[in-house]
């Protein structure tokens, strides 16, 4: 019977160096390679940002430089006291010409509110033996003029007038009365404010 010892050991056996000098040269290299890479990536990177940097300051400074010059005429023009009074003037006169529209606003739309009201409550209290010839109303100043055949119609129907929101409580200062034979007796009803306006149409009547 034949018997075999194996005398090649592990120890025996040599030992393979896995880091050698080439492959540390090779892996040293390959590391400075890709720092260059980086490097060269950062750098470019930061290259364009600093340039987007610079061009933004650039910007930021022409525009204030700009701010500036306006701020700087602005001033110039609020100083110029030929151009402030001139200002002033016009604002005077727009804000004059602004107050005189409401006011005629207010007024032409409550004066033909109120006259067309007053030929409807006149309309209402109609009476056939009158019959009216001019009407004047000026603010709250009212004047009638007018004719009738029959005389003893007048105040009743200036009696009436209480019943219609436009004619009762006006204040009528002046009553005169003027027979024109059978043209019938010409009669005014009206406001002392207008007394001169009535006499003037009364001469140019007769």
């Amino acid at each position: 019977m034949k018997t075999f010892a194996n005398l090649y050991v592990p120890e025996l056996r040599p030992n393979r160096e896995w880091l050698t000098l080439q492959r540390f040269v090779v892996t040293a290299v390959s590391l400075i390679a890709v720092f260059v890479v980086a490097w060269l990536v950062l750098k470019f990177i930061a290259g364009q940002q600093q340039a987007a940097f610079v061009a933004s300051v650039t910007q930021a400074n022409q525009i204030e430089v700009q701010l500036r010059q306006r701020q700087a005429a602005l001033e110039q023009a609020l100083n110029d006291s030929s151009l402030n009074e001139e200002l002033e003037s016009v604002q005077h006169r727009l804000t004059l010409r602004q107050r005189l529209l409401v006011q005629m606003q207010q007024l032409t739309g409550r004066n033909s509110v109120s006259f067309s009201q007053l030929l409807v409550d006149l309309a209402a209290a109609d009476e056939h033996a009158i019959w009216l010839h001019r009407i004047l109303l000026q603010d709250q100043a009212l004047t009638l003029q007018g004719v009738t055949l029959e005389p003893q119609q007048l105040p009743a129907w200036l009696a009436d007038f209480s019943q219609y929101p436009t004619l009762k409580d006006r204040p009528f200062g002046v009553f005169e009365l003027r027979d024109e034979g059978e043209r019938g007796l010409r009669f005014t009803v009206g406001h002392l404010q207008h007394s001169r306006d009535v006499q003037a149409v009364s001469g140019s009547m007769q």
